[in-house]
């Protein structure tokens, strides 16, 4: 057994860029190397249930619901006093197979991506995150990873650029934006105006599929 600082391989970033994009475009989920890992069972997080996951809304008992207040349709499931979601069991996912879409494209190495951690109080995701290596066979993969990192940088340090002033609070939210728009710095660095118009546009092709 790997010691817990020992480096994890995450595998080559171009590959693993692709592979999130296509889990966030509504394919299949991210195989991710968890090992004994459940820090994402187990640190504190809101787990949006979309009308799409039949399966988990049918697995999910109702009293552990509530409607979203800002997607309608969308019911969100919280945490125990511990922080821990309702459906673990204490060694992992009880509903495994019928998990919802928001934990079949959960990645924390998309925070290693990003060049950030996943939130000050989730310190056993940000351990993991530590210990994640990209590899990076070609120029390519290196110049990916910089621009994933730039965009979620100046999402980070800019958002009086974007509409009402505001991005998602979230650092997973921020991240995910970063992979959708990377591309936006892949040839240049951008003024401030044209990288947050960039970035919009970038999002909306992706969330419309272009």
């Amino acid at each position: 057994m790997l010691p817990e600082t020992a480096p994890l391989p995450a595998g080559n970033f171009s590959d693993w860029l692709r592979a999130m994009r296509r889990a966030l475009s509504g394919g299949a989920g991210m195989d991710v190397a968890c090992g004994e890992c459940v820090g994402c069972c187990t640190s504190s997080y809101f787990i949006k249930l979309r009308p799409g996951d039949t399966g988990a809304l049918q697995h999910v008992p109702r009293e552990h619901l509530a409607a979203s207040r800002d997607e309608p349709g969308t019911m969100i499931m919280g945490y125990d006093s511990a922080g821990h979601c309702p459906m673990f069991d204490g060694r992992g996912c009880s509903i495994y197979s019928h998990r919802p879409e928001t934990c079949r494209t959960y990645d924390c190495r998309i925070f290693t991506a990003a060049g950030m951690q996943a939130g000050p109080e989730r310190t056993v995701i940000n351990q993991r995150v530590a210990r994640w290596q990209f590899a990076y066979p070609t120029e390519s993969d290196l110049a990916e990873q910089r621009a994933v990192k730039a965009a979620a940088a100046f999402l980070r340090q800019h958002p009086v650029r974007f509409p009402n002033g505001r991005i998602p609070s979230r650092p997973a939210d921020i991240a995910v934006l970063a992979v959708k728009s990377y591309g936006v710095f892949m040839d240049n660095t951008p003024d401030d105006a044209d990288a947050a118009s960039g970035i919009i546009a970038a999002c909306r092709a992706f969330d419309a599929g272009a």
